[in-house]
């Protein structure tokens, strides 16, 4: 009994001390708990009282960083303000200044003009009147320093109004061959009094008929052609034209007219300045009024050494237009042509025009041969008739190729790989053709000249298989 009694204590006991270990650790929990709340709200405090003045300082200095930002942007842009005044008045200074020493130099054109042909002229009497030889010498010396002095003050008003911008490119359509032909014979005396072979050579696929500027063309090869007789004294001048990189799209070439000799050439020294004004003395300012009015026409004039001996100059002209019958040329060869021999196992082309004459021509010219044609005044007309069957060769005017809204040459692409021919009325440089979808075999100048139409023709519907 007395054991039991012990033992029934111990287990009291033992539940007391477990109770008051449970007890115990509760408390010291919520006192850890409790202690660590404090230290948290102790170090916020801490932080807020020692950051905030720092935050604060940080925002006034950062105010104050964009403040003198912005007043430096400000004091900026008064003076570029004052800069761009500056500039716009040195222009108009400098316009001022062009203008008067254009007018200055038209007005000793005009004054040095009168005495100078006087000079001339007398020269001229007096190299025919004289008895002696070295007076006829001494007459014919003056009669050429005139005409030096006459062609300098020319070229320095050309000079001047090319550098003022009052020179325009003025084109028309030209036989490019005969052109260099003439200016050859031009100069083929002079070359043959020195003894001198001049040789002249055009590449056999030069389309004849180009449109640029006439003038100034004659001009630069004129100039090119004189310098390499004048400073050629045994041997040869050779004058080449080619062209290249032909752009069916737009109908332009790249052209190339060289002017090669055997001469004394360039030195080295001088060649980096030999398009300056005044940069070779024995030129004086021909080839620097040369390359200014080629890059006008947006080309160039490059020099080579033609070593052991001579030079090259070439004109470079690019995106050359070439020209299609405009209708002041007489088609002489329309009764020639024989449109039997066209397409002679069959082809269709369609004609997409709203001009009555076109269709007739084309109609006209194929009517009782093996080639059938279509004509439709609407594209929409014409493309419904695309769907249902195929076509070997599409013309079109321009126009309504070229047409934005209704996207024509998009839709024709997408359904048609036949060539096209596009029918025009105006220079194809006055039109966007960069947008066009589809093979462009050839133009075709309005009205339409039989001859043409046949030789697009032949080359198109013959070079099917």
């Amino acid at each position: 009994m007395y054991l039991y009694d012990e033992l029934i204590i111990l287990g009291l006991v033992f539940i007391n001390i477990v109770i008051i270990f449970f007890i115990y650790r509760s408390f010291k929990n919520k006192y850890i708990l409790q202690i660590k709340k404090l230290q948290q709200q102790n170090a916020d405090v801490h932080t807020q009282k020692f950051s905030t003045p720092y935050e604060a300082k940080y925002v006034d200095t950062k105010k104050s960083f964009v403040s003198e930002q912005i007043k430096k942007m400000e004091v900026l842009e008064k003076e570029a303000v004052k800069q761009k005044k500056r500039v716009e008045d040195i222009k108009i200074i400098a316009k001022d200044a062009l203008d008067i020493k254009s007018r200055f130099l038209s007005n000793i054109k005009i004054e040095l003009r009168t005495p100078i042909n006087e000079i001339i002229l007398n020269a001229s009497v007096l190299n025919k009147e004289l008895q002696t030889t070295k007076e006829r010498d001494c007459a014919q010396n003056i009669f050429k320093a005139g005409n030096h002095l006459l062609k300098l003050i020319n070229n320095i008003i050309k000079s001047t109004n090319l550098q003022n911008s009052s020179v325009i490119v003025e084109e028309h359509a030209i036989n490019i061959v005969k052109l260099i032909s003439d200016i050859v014979e031009e100069q083929k005396d002079e070359a043959i009094k020195k003894g001198l072979q001049i040789n002249f050579e055009v590449d056999e696929n030069l389309p004849h008929l180009l449109i640029i500027d006439v003038q100034k063309v004659k001009e630069i090869v004129t100039n090119m052609l004189e310098n390499a007789i004048k400073f050629t004294y045994e041997g040869f001048v050779k004058i080449t034209i080619n062209a290249d990189k032909a752009n069916i799209l737009k109908n332009s070439v790249n052209l190339f007219i060289r002017v090669q000799d055997s001469g004394i050439g360039v030195e080295p020294m001088k060649q980096k300045r030999i398009f300056e004004a005044f940069g070779n003395e024995n030129i004086a300012l021909g080839l620097s009024i040369n390359k200014k009015m080629a890059q006008l026409m947006h080309g160039d004039i490059i020099f080579k050494d033609n070593s052991p001996k001579g030079s090259i100059f070439t004109l470079y002209l690019p995106s050359i237009e070439i020209a299609l019958n405009d209708g002041t040329l007489t088609c002489k060869d329309d009764a020639k042509v024989d449109f039997s021999l066209i397409g002679s196992s069959g082809a269709n082309i369609m004609v997409i025009d709203n001009d009555t004459s076109t269709k007739n021509v084309v109609q006209k010219s194929f009517y009782d041969t093996a080639v059938n044609v279509y004509a439709y005044e609407s594209a929409k007309e014409a493309i419904e008739k695309l769907k249902e069957s195929p076509f070997d060769m599409i013309l079109i005017d321009i126009d309504i190729l070229c047409s934005e809204h209704s996207a024509v040459s998009k839709v024709i692409s997408n359904i048609s790989d036949a060539p096209i021919v596009t029918l025009v009325t105006t220079r194809l440089k006055e039109k966007d053709l960069d947008s066009v979808k589809g093979e462009i075999a050839g133009h075709l100048k309005k009205p339409i000249c039989e001859a043409e139409l046949f030789k697009i023709s032949l080359e198109v519907l013959n070079s099917l298989k």
